[in-house]
């Protein structure tokens, strides 16, 4: 595919505000990509060079894609750098510029999606003496051959900032829209769904559209099943490309590329979740690094909930796990700093400083790490997923033995609600978060939130406050004090697993330092806009949007009805959090594992119980 015409497609989705007609035009996009070029193309729509855990970065700062501007067009690095302050987004300087350009290319042809892509793999591994001399000549090669529209994403891609707000569920749906044809030709599911729609009493006139609903919907499970197991995106999609659905046979779970976690719901007292599951395992709830362990031989993989390869930061976890007497193994656990002297839990504002690039060993030293096995994957060439919790607890604990650094989570088994809140109390105790509760004859179910596993933290117990995982869809010019930091509000979400959306809850100003102020400012620059992102649903309108990356924990004095937020927005109002105040940055998680609109419904409701049996 050309280069020209990808950049046309991206065109017409980043100017959709429809999520709709963006998986419309997405879907279009794929049908019309080649088996060689489709998987370039859909990490092109992740704003990636790769799977997420091959963490392929550009190398390309702001700085160096303007000096390839500069050299390619015969304006000035200062012309530039006006251009860029006024428009905030290194594409349309890089579009403008080229289609006034003060000077022809010599050498130019039509660019290609590989011949781009490929540039840009070579950028990213460049290295050492001499490197940013190549990387600026392969940079100014790919703008030399490129339209104004090819430069605008050109000059996005190294930069991690499409800005076309194409999430992951999209992209699912787009290959599902696209296996339509061969889906009909499923005879188990023509009759099943055809058994659902006569149940259903579904009327004639809508048989058509609603059977091919359900359709699309029986492919894009089958789609999403196999990358919940196999994080690479990419990759399912050039299966899909060549082989159609028999494609995804070939995809098994594999030691080296990461499951999707499972994730928890949440209740609010024992009793719910006695009532809820019966006899349970009840685990301590450790506030610290979620990991992800592989092991093949000696070689050792460890991932972040976000499937980030976090291996070089851990040496002293790497070097436990190869002592683990498995050959191969995938086991997950919870990693948090332990002060051996005084055999105490450190918060986790001291736990994070151990994720850095540099001065990896001495923090190892300053903040050696636990780390809390809690459930187990694959073992050997078995996959574990499937069997039930107790099984794979009981094969856990045989794999990870007694060592100094690897130990099982804290457990017990019960069916008493006043044995959970003594375990509970004991966690709390510790300095741990809470407990998580879980189903003894649950399989692991890889990317969902079920009732199989239910956290109980401290915030939950008998609480106003409670702690939301919001994603900044916005933000305010500061006033006053804040003028100087140009941000003094943000705008936030939360998640709508049903939409593929962020619906508003929240405005915050409160908890936000000048540190906070002035690095946020910094980074959400980089990705504002004046135009709504796709994904995004506010009646409130910030002076700035920003596309839904970045994660923050947030605070509130409860949960509110509210006309103005548009968060499990129904009969005329949404929900709203009161009092919201900024804890911290969750650069550990997506913008689609931040708190659920389902999540925030049963806290309203949660809430609504205890305020009724609180007495005044």
């Amino acid at each position: 595919m050309n280069f020209r015409e990808l950049a046309e497609f991206f065109d017409k989705i980043e100017k959709t505000s429809s999520r709709l007609e963006m998986t419309s035009i997405l879907s279009e996009l794929l049908e019309k990509a080649s088996a060689k070029d489709i998987k370039k193309i859909v990490f092109l729509c992740q704003g990636r060079l790769g799977s997420n855990y091959e963490k392929t970065e550009s190398g390309l700062g702001e700085k160096m894609v303007m000096d390839a501007i500069a050299k390619t067009t015969g304006f000035t690095r200062k012309e530039i750098e006006k251009e860029f302050r006024e428009k905030g987004d290194l594409g349309l300087v890089a579009e403008a510029f080229a289609e006034q350009k003060k000077q022809s290319a010599l050498f130019s042809k039509e660019l290609s999606v590989e011949k781009v892509f490929d540039n840009l793999i070579k950028i990213s591994t460049r290295e050492g003496s001499g490197s940013k001399e190549v990387k600026l000549k392969l940079m100014a090669e790919l703008f030399n051959s490129a339209s104004g529209k090819e430069s605008r994403f050109i000059a996005r891609i190294p930069l991690e900032n499409l800005r076309l707000g194409i999430g992951d569920p999209t992209i699912l749906d787009a290959l599902a829209w696209n296996l339509i044809e061969e889906g009909k030709q499923n005879k188990e599911w023509v009759k099943q769904t055809e058994k659902e729609m006569q149940e259903k009493k579904i009327k004639e006139k809508e048989w058509k559209e609603e059977f091919e609903r359900r359709i699309k919907i029986k492919l894009r499970e089958n789609i999403e099943e196999k990358y919940n197991i196999h994080s690479d995106l990419g990759s399912i999609a050039e299966k899909l490309k060549e082989k159609g659905l028999n494609g995804l046979k070939e995809i098994k779970i594999q030691a080296g590329i990461p499951i999707r976690p499972t994730l928890a719901e949440r209740l609010n007292s024992a009793e719910e979740i006695i009532k809820k599951l019966g006899k349970c395992a009840v685990e301590s709830k450790y506030d610290g690094f979620r990991l992800q362990c592989h092991k093949e031989g000696k070689n050792v993989w460890i991932y972040s909930r976000q499937s980030e390869n976090m291996t070089p930061m851990f040496p002293d976890l790497v070097k436990a796990i190869q002592e683990l007497k498995a050959k191969k193994v995938i086991f997950e656990g919870e990693a948090i700093a332990f002060n051996e002297l005084t055999e105490e839990f450190l918060p986790f504002q001291l736990t994070i400083q151990r994720k850095r690039k540099y001065g990896i060993e001495d923090k190892a030293k300053e903040f050696p790490l636990k780390l809390f096995a809690f459930d187990l994957m694959m073992l050997e060439e078995e996959n574990y997923m499937k069997k039930p919790f107790i099984e794979r607890r009981k094969k856990l604990k045989e794999v990870i033995g007694k060592g100094k650094t690897i130990e099982l989570t804290k457990s017990i088994e019960t069916n008493s609600s006043e044995k959970l809140d003594e375990f509970f109390d004991s966690s709390v105790s510790k300095g741990l978060e809470g407990i998580i509760a879980k189903d003894l004859n649950a399989k692991y179910i890889a990317g969902a939130r079920k009732f199989a596993w239910i956290k109980l933290k401290r915030s939950y117990k008998g609480e106003l406050t409670d702690s939301v995982d919001g994603v900044i869809i916005g933000y305010y010019k500061g006033k006053g004090k804040r003028t100087e930091f140009g941000l003094g509000a943000l705008l936030t979400g939360i998640y709508s697993e049903k939409d593929d959306s962020f619906k508003s809850i929240a405005k915050i100003g409160t908890g936000l330092t000048e540190k906070n102020l002035s690095e946020l400012e910094k980074i959400l620059k980089k990705i504002s806009s004046k135009k709504k992102p796709a994904r995004v649903e506010s009646n409130l309108e910030p002076d700035f949007w920003v596309e839904p990356k970045y994660v923050i924990e947030i605070r509130a004095d409860e949960i509110t009805k509210s006309p103005i937020h548009l968060a499990c927005f129904k009969e005329g109002k949404g929900l709203a959090l009161r009092f919201p105040r900024m804890i911290s940055v969750r650069s550990d998680k997506k913008p689609e594992q931040a708190t659920t609109e389902k999540e925030i419904e049963k806290m309203f409701e949660g809430q609504k119980t205890i305020k009724e049996e609180t007495p005044d």
